[in-house]
């Protein structure tokens, strides 16, 4: 009998979850290359996602409400 186990793709980058309504912020988890994950926070001053440094848990970023503006979208593919 075979047997399939799945597992998730671990590519680099890839957007995990997110983004979503942190604070006054926005953050979003984006996958390392060991499978691990990252938090990323959204800067509007430069329109870019920084890494956030510990200043943002995992469990706010799962709890907060989903963004579904175009702005804070950038690198979704």
């Amino acid at each position: 009998m075979a047997t399939t186990l799945m597992q998730p793709v671990r590519t680099l980058g890839r957007i995990v979850v997110g983004p979503r309504q942190v604070r006054n912020g926005f953050a979003r988890i984006v996958a390392a290359a060991n499978g691990a994950g990252r938090i990323e926070l959204y800067d509007a001053n430069s329109g870019a996602w920084a890494d956030a440094n510990d200043t943002c848990t995992f469990d706010e970023v799962w709890n907060g409400p989903a963004v579904f503006d175009a702005r804070y979208l950038t690198g979704v593919s």
